[in-house]
């Protein structure tokens, strides 16, 4: 049965936010504070000793900027701190001494007050408990650490009372209490339990996204050597083309072919074939040192490298590195007919786009450039005859 009348445990990231929401919404109703303060002296000024009514509403502002100041110092640091229990503490006492001020007020309650002046008096106390409800709920105890000090001050000053009615008016504020209690316990509830589906739904999100970047990735990625696929240098060549066309430069294709590599599979078999075009891939990778490099592998022993804003010098000196890095790796292959280890004829294509979408032509030009590496004797680099030298349009 007690157990029904707590709030359950919420999690570190639940209570976390309970705390942020704390803090959101504190300044709001402080200022409020202030105002009802203010209102209050005026209400009462008539009928209370002046110097005791400066005294609270002295002590209620001090209060009040105190916590204001710490209102914004969590502001300030919240992004940066991992000790979120603490400042929940912090407010619980700044509210709990709110309470205790608010209080404190009803000890100027006498009977001899106009009956307007008390019914002013209740509702300041109903008005500041309803505005702390919402406030001081979301993080459960802050809200019977402000209202209950004021309530039952109130209570136990309206029992000293030897007037007719006082004790009825304490059994009402008594039922008040518990129904406040009880609406502040539900609220609670659904509050946490809206936190909770917030961060489930949040989470499952992330992984969603998360998923969707894996699967996109797996999709534009070769399986065996880690490279871009056909379908992912196709659309980055596309967008290169496109972009190259606005800036009126030419943009670098390379196509490469493994030399001989269908007697390279029948020699050494499959697997070899596979952990040969693994070695000649991560050496194309290394070449694509830019962000805006890609390395591709688009066909079976076929590779590419999109180079954009490369002058063909540069892109002549790639492929010259690529050349002699493959060769000092000398990945043996007995039945070539070019060398006694395995090489790469590489087609090289720069061109100035002529118009958008229309990036084939430059594949054709690397395409017709590698068929002349591999019928002028295999293991080079031909530039196509129809390339635009980046650095003279650049000039």
């Amino acid at each position: 049965m007690l157990r029904r009348l707590l709030p359950d445990t919420p999690s570190p990231k639940v209570k976390a936010e309970q705390i942020r929401l704390l803090y959101d919404q504190g300044t709001t109703i402080q200022l409020l504070g202030i105002a009802t303060g203010g209102v209050a002296v005026y209400m009462f000024w008539g009928i209370v000793d002046h110097a005791q009514l400066l005294l609270w509403l002295s002590v209620h502002l001090l209060l009040t900027l105190a916590r204001l100041l710490l209102n914004h110092n969590f502001k300030r640091v919240q992004g940066n701190t991992d000790n979120l229990d603490r400042w929940g503490h912090f407010y619980v006492i700044g509210t709990f001494l709110s309470g205790l001020v608010w209080g404190s007020l009803c000890l100027f309650l006498d009977p001899s007050w106009p009956p307007p002046d008390q019914i002013i008096l209740f509702a300041i106390y109903t008005g500041i408990i309803a505005g702390a409800f919402n406030t001081n709920t979301p993080y459960f105890i802050a809200f019977p650490a402000f209202y209950l000090p004021p309530v039952l001050w109130l209570c136990y000053t309206m029992l000293q009372q030897r007037a007719e009615g006082f004790a009825s008016l304490t059994a009402l504020f008594g039922i008040y209490i518990v129904l406040m209690y009880v609406s502040a316990l539900k609220f609670h509830a659904r509050l946490t339990r809206s936190l909770l589906l917030r961060f489930e739904n949040e989470g499952l999100a992330d992984r969603l996204a998360h998923s969707n970047v894996k699967l996109a990735t797996l999709a534009d990625t070769d399986e065996l050597t880690g490279l871009s696929n056909r379908r992912a240098m196709f659309k980055r060549l596309n967008e290169e083309w496109n972009r190259h066309h606005r800036a009126h430069e030419p943009l670098t294709l390379m196509y490469l072919d493994i030399d001989c590599f269908k007697q390279y599979n029948d020699t050494y078999g499959h697997e070899c074939g596979d952990q040969c075009m693994v070695r000649i891939a991560q050496l194309l990778h290394d070449h694509a040192q830019r962000s805006s490099d890609l390395a591709a592998r688009f066909g079976g022993e076929e590779f590419a490298l999109i180079l954009p804003e490369t002058s063909l010098k540069e892109a002549e000196s790639i492929a010259a590195s690529i050349l002699h890095e493959l060769h000092l790796l000398q990945i043996p292959h007995a039945t070539s007919t070019v060398a006694g280890h395995t090489t790469i004829s590489i087609g090289i294509a720069a061109l100035i786009p002529d118009r958008p979408d229309n990036d084939i032509v430059l594949r054709q030009a690397a395409d017709e450039a590698l068929y002349k590496a591999k019928n002028s004797g295999r293991n080079r680099f031909i530039v196509s005859p129809d390339s635009h030298d980046y650095a003279a349009v650049s000039a």
